[in-house]
Parts: structure tokens; sequence; C-alpha cells
């Protein structure tokens, strides 16, 4: 498996305060062992979004978007729900 971090990304990780950066970092761990033990972690909240876009929550109010292409992870945003969805409609 490979994992991209998209600049989009790094962009909108650097807007989020400490506490939701550690949250995410956790987060996409969580998600990593998800894809590797086939055991999901209560509370990833893992949903598809959009075409091939899939979102994992960080907690109640941000979440983080991903694309699955083939072998590939493309981690592309962190954001609350408002700037999530103009990100999606931006796709």
């Amino acid at each position: 498996m490979i994992i991209n971090y998209l600049k989009s990304y790094d962009r909108s990780f650097k807007k989020l305060d400490h506490l939701i950066q550690e949250r995410a970092i956790s987060a996409i761990d969580s998600l990593l062992d998800f894809i590797q033990t086939r055991q999901k972690p209560e509370g990833l909240g893992l949903k598809k979004v959009y075409k091939n876009y899939w979102e994992i929550r960080l907690d109640i109010k941000n979440r983080i978007i991903f694309e699955l292409k083939g072998n590939t992870i493309n981690i592309a945003f962190a954001g609350d729900h408002n700037t999530v969805k103009r990100f999606l409609k931006e796709i």
C-alpha cells in the first residue's frame, strides 16, 4: 500500500489547532491498521463520500478526506464539515 500526502492535505493540516492535528495523526494510523488487519476500530467513522473519496472522523466536527486508487491512498484534506464540503465541490 502506497500512502501519499497531497499538498492540499498539508495546507489544511497546518490550519488545524495542535490537538486536532494529533487526532489527525492518530486517525490516519487507525486507518492504516484497519487496512492491514481488517479489524475496524471503534470511532473511525469510515464512510464513502464521493466516487473514490472517503472520510474518517477526527471528532464530531472534523474529518479527513482521502482517495482510494488501486493500491494507493491519497490523503487529500482535513477540516470541519463546511471546509470539507467546499473541498468536495471543487473535485
